[in-house]
């Protein structure tokens, strides 16, 4: 009997083209459609995310970024959701310790750091530089006060400041570990014992750069 070569290869990459759209649906089961990340019962929204970087490239236009490390396409859009991802968490982790953050410490905060950096003129570079977008400021600063009032937290309990690093850290991975974490495939996988997002083959291309 002749073999169909023409007939196999078509049946071959129908099968293939239905495996891949099987692992995409497993990737994607635990993760809600418009989702970038979620993390317990709060979900990071691609819109949000997109959002994000465009207004981080824009701001980048305005200012000289001469000498600066900039983050661009994949990176830049995974270390995004890293941040929201982790933001989250240190809420959670905070709420768990009883531990605040109010908006007039944010505001004042604001006022200093902006004071540091030169003053208003001079902060659209410092956060091009730093990678934050400015309709993220608040959230940035709070997540900063937060990280710094767990710091505090752990200082007054004995943590040596040489630990504290890794010992937040590890904190963040046990809560992200109790509350779930997922990540949708396209910006990477979660790494719970790092907690961080890392990038994943699957993400390669699939996020506009």
């Amino acid at each position: 009997m002749e073999l169909d070569l023409k007939k196999g290869f078509t049946t071959s990459k129908k099968l293939t083209v239905a495996i891949t759209a099987s692992l995409l649906l497993l990737l994607t089961a635990c993760t809600p459609i418009n989702s970038a990340a979620t993390v317990g019962k709060t979900t990071i929204s691609i819109d949000k995310v997109q959002k994000t970087v465009a207004q981080i490239l824009v701001e980048r236009t305005k200012v000289s970024t001469t000498g600066m490390t900039l983050d661009t396409g994949e990176t830049l859009n995974r270390n995004q959701v890293t941040f929201f991802v982790i933001a989250e968490l240190l809420n959670q982790l905070g709420a768990d310790h009883k531990i605040t953050v109010t908006e007039p410490e944010v505001t004042d905060e604001i006022a200093k750091i902006t004071a540091q950096v030169g003053g208003s003129s001079k902060l659209p570079a410092a956060l091009v530089n730093a990678g934050v977008a400015p309709q993220n400021l608040r959230e940035y600063f709070h997540t900063y006060l937060m990280s710094s009032k767990i710091s505090t937290a752990l200082a007054g309990n004995g943590v040596a400041t040489a630990d504290m690093s890794a010992t937040i850290q590890k904190l963040v991975a046990q809560e992200a570990d109790k509350l779930k974490v997922t990540i949708n495939p396209r910006y990477g996988t979660w790494d719970s014992v790092n907690a961080t997002i890392v990038a994943a083959p699957l993400a390669s291309g699939s996020v506009k750069k």
